[in-house]
């Protein structure tokens, strides 16, 4: 008897995980940067940041901001340092009124100072919280800017990459709705900022 409900726990346990592993879906992209041509630069070196967001609710998605999602976390903890640093404030008024290269360039390098710190943030919570490790995977693109990553469960998800090309610092950004068992490209292919290393 004991072995019988043994066998039958085990029985639907499994057809629970093949439940779920049919749920997972796949996110994949190309980064770079957009000729006038249209060709597309692939970066030297870049990290593709996946970070759960949002949970899909009763077959819809919420797009809640929910800070105990690691996409949630970086974009709070973004957020909250553009919005301490007086110093990209000034800038950022003195490009609105007199816009000058070294301004912009100097804005760039705050920003993308600021995301890395985001993430060194969004890495400092997950270690706290083991247990929504999955919510952040980290890939690297091939020669040609392609990346994917698959066993993604549906939800929202921010899309944050950190790369270099033809001697720019750079990062780029996304938000995507990944449905159950379905498979979403995001191309990323137009830096949201960028400067001269």
């Amino acid at each position: 008897m004991a072995i019988a409900v043994t066998l039958g726990t085990a029985e639907i346990c499994s057809g629970k995980a093949v439940a779920q592993r049919s749920n997972v879906g796949t996110l994949k992209g190309q980064v770079g940067a957009t000729k006038s041509n249209g060709e597309v630069v692939p970066p030297e070196s870049a990290a593709v940041y996946v970070l759960f967001s949002s949970a899909m609710e009763a077959g819809s998605f919420s797009h809640v901001n929910d800070v105990d999602t690691a996409g949630g976390q970086f974009l709070y903890q973004l957020n909250n340092l553009l919005a301490k640093n007086r110093e990209l404030k000034s800038l950022e008024k003195s490009a609105r009124q007199n816009p000058r290269p070294e301004t912009v360039d100097q804005i760039a390098a705050y920003y993308l100072q600021s995301v890395d710190e985001a993430l060194t943030q969004v890495r400092s919570w997950l270690t706290k919280h083991p247990d929504r490790a999955w919510q952040m995977k980290t890939v690297a693109p091939d020669a040609q800017g392609f990346w994917f990553v698959e066993g993604m469960q549906p939800g929202g998800y921010e899309v944050v990459v950190r790369g270099k090309f033809s001697g720019y610092d750079a990062d780029w950004e996304g938000g995507v709705d990944l449905a159950p068992s379905k498979s979403i490209s995001l191309p990323m292919t137009r830096p949201r900022f960028f400067r001269h290393e």
